[in-house]
This record gives structure tokens, sequence and C-alpha cells, in this order.
């Protein structure tokens, strides 16, 4: 019996989606600093200044002034940094196979060696990529939720320990619609809504003016339908040609998980956030969303989000700060070279009153 082992094959086309590695940055690029903060130390430190503001009391000329000064207290907030270590391996006889971009191809035939020193190069990027991932994800539960919640793995991959970073914002910047109150239910105004939450952040110990609205995908459909959206939108707002009020169409950018709405009274930018790059991929494979999709964010710039990072525990780096620390080491037998990259984030919105969350459907 003749045994074909070659058979021609022809590669129709190579599929690859961008939106596959759609960034989740806007998270952070939003609202936190540009410039991180480095510390070696073990807690990271923010000093808070409680200015009084009394008011002169009414007194009788012909009687003694009253004492009114007061001195500024202070206040000084500490944040342990998180930690993490993701290490994978470079086998050798893992190189002597040909790429799928090989066979097909596309990639030029390849060494064992330079195969060996490409998967180098793409373990780093990835571990990399990984972990500003884990910073953006860091940074949005920060903002939305005014704290952060850490479960740490043990060495076999199972959880050891959890911890909660609180960044003390107002229980009441966080509200849940009941029924008859729910943004869709009849006679709900969510502009009325929006009003109210804006004047809380704003009345609020180290609150703000709000400057963005942040909607998930099924409270942003919810908003549009409300009546008066065409005249209390302004919609004519560079960035909005992709809303299409008349049809009640949004086409969402698959690269940018951000759509802007419009705006509202003194350039209050609306925002409807879905698609991909508002997810995170869990351990099984499967997604879940950043913002709910039937929650409301309001922000503040005076939420003041500063990433800071703290000291890599590594003797190699002499326990210096930095934001990722990547080295390599052999192992013998079975031989390997190992990839380690390591990181101590701590995303920190110093005023978390100038972030408010509602979730407004059932």
């Amino acid at each position: 019996m003749p045994l074909d082992i070659f058979t021609p094959h022809e590669l129709y086309r190579i599929m690859f989606g961008p939106n596959q590695q759609v960034s989740t940055s806007r998270w952070r690029t939003m609202f936190f600093r540009p410039e991180a903060f480095y510390s070696e130390q073990e807690e990271i430190m923010f000093d808070k200044i409680d200015a009084s503001r009394p008011i002169a009391p009414f007194v009788l000329p012909n009687v003694p002034g009253k004492p009114i000064f007061r001195r500024e207290g202070e206040r000084i907030e500490t944040f342990k940094p998180a930690y993490t270590k993701v290490k994978d391996a470079v086998k050798p006889g893992e190189a002597l196979s040909k790429r799928p971009g090989e066979l097909t191809g596309r990639l030029q035939l390849m060494t064992p060696q330079q195969r060996f020193d490409a998967d180098v190069v793409k373990i780093t990027r990835f571990h990399r990529a990984a972990i500003e991932r884990l910073w953006e994800y860091m940074s949005a539960r920060a903002l939305i939720d005014g704290q952060l919640t850490i479960n740490y793995l043990n060495d076999t991959g199972l959880p050891t320990k959890s911890v909660t970073i609180d960044y003390g914002r107002d229980p009441g910047h966080t509200v849940t619609l009941g029924s008859g109150s729910r943004w869709g239910d009849a006679g709900v105004d969510p502009f009325k809504d929006i009003q109210s939450w804006i004047d809380t952040v704003a009345m609020a110990e180290f609150g703000g003016n709000v400057s963005d609205v942040i909607m998930g995908a099924q409270a942003a459909s919810v908003f549009m339908e409300a009546p008066g959206v065409t005249k209390k939108l302004d919609t004519n707002v560079r960035g909005t040609e992709a809303v299409r009020l008349e049809q009640g169409i949004i086409r969402q950018d698959p690269m940018d998980p951000f759509t802007l709405l419009g705006t509202l009274g003194s350039g209050v930018r609306v925002w409807r956030v879905a698609g991909r790059g508002n997810t995170f991929q869990n351990n099984d494979g499967t997604f879940t969303d950043i913002l709910g999709q039937k929650q409301v964010l309001l922000v503040s710039p005076s939420v003041e989000g500063v990433q800071c990072f703290g000291a890599i525990q590594d003797v190699a780096y002499e326990l210096q700060a930095t934001d990722i620390f990547t080295k390599m080491f052999d192992q013998e037998d079975p031989s390997a070279r190992f990839i380690l990259s390591q990181s101590a984030p701590l995303p920190v919105i110093v005023n978390p009153n100038a972030t408010f969350l509602a979730n407004v459907l059932a």
C-alpha cells in the first residue's frame, strides 16, 4: 500500500483579528498621572491636609473678640503595594520543531538557536503585556469600587491569601437604584440622577467637579432612549461621529472600548464603554466585564490617580523599585532557560470621593 508522506496543501488565508489584542489602557491613561512614583519602602504614604472652614461669629462691639483660629490637621494614609511574579521556561527540545509560520512559508526557515532566541523575546513581551494589563485592571477597580481586592496564589496555583486595599471612598458614593427608581422605569429621569450624583461628588470631602460619566452598554442604551436626550446631550463634539441618535445605533470601535456619546452641561463628557477592551480574561479563558453593563461611573480629575511601584524583592536587583524587573537564569538538568518577570504595582486614587458608582438597572 503506497503511503504519501508529503501531501500538497494550499494556504488560503491567515486569520487574525486585531481586537484579539485590544488594549485596556484607557482605564489607566484617562485618570492617572503619566509619571509613576517609585518607593523602596514597605508602604507608600500620602499626606492629606484637613482644612477647617469656620464662619466668623457675630460679636457685639463692646465685648471681647472670640478666638476662632484652628490649626490645619494632617492625615497620613499608607498603602502596601501588591506583588506579581510570572515565570516561563524555554526548553531546547521545543526549538527543534518548525514554527507554523515556517511551514506555511510566511516566515523564513530558522535554525534551532534562532527559534530558541525568538521564544525568549516572545515570552518576555508576553510577560510585560500581561503585567501591564494587571496594572490597568487594578486601576479600573480602584476607580470603580473605591477599593481593590488582591487574591494571592501559592506555589501550586491555589488561592492562599486575600488582601483588600480600601482607599476610603465614602459609602454614599456607591448606590444601587431600587424598583421604581431604576433607569427605564416609568417617570425616572436619568439626567436628574446624574445631576444629583455630580452634586454629591462636588460637595464631598476631597471631591471635585465631575468631568466624565462612563456607562456600561445596557445603561448607555437606556440613557440614550430617555426623553429629551437629543436636547440635553450635545453630540456636536469631535469624536461622536460614531453616534447615530436618529437611528439609535452606536458604532463600536473594536480597538477602543470608550465611545464618546456627547457632552452634558458645561462639557461633562458622556461615554459608553463596551466590547473586548472592557473585559479581562479569567484563568479558564472566559471574560468578565470591567465596568458592568448596568453600571454608571462618574469621575472627576481631582481623583489624582497615581501609579506607584514598590521594591522588587530580588537580590539580583538589590531590592530597588521599578515597574517591571525581568531576568533569565538557566537550569542544568533538565536543561531549560527560565524567564522571570516581577512587579510590585499599586494604583492609588488619592481622592476616592472624586468618583461615584451607580448600579442603575436590575
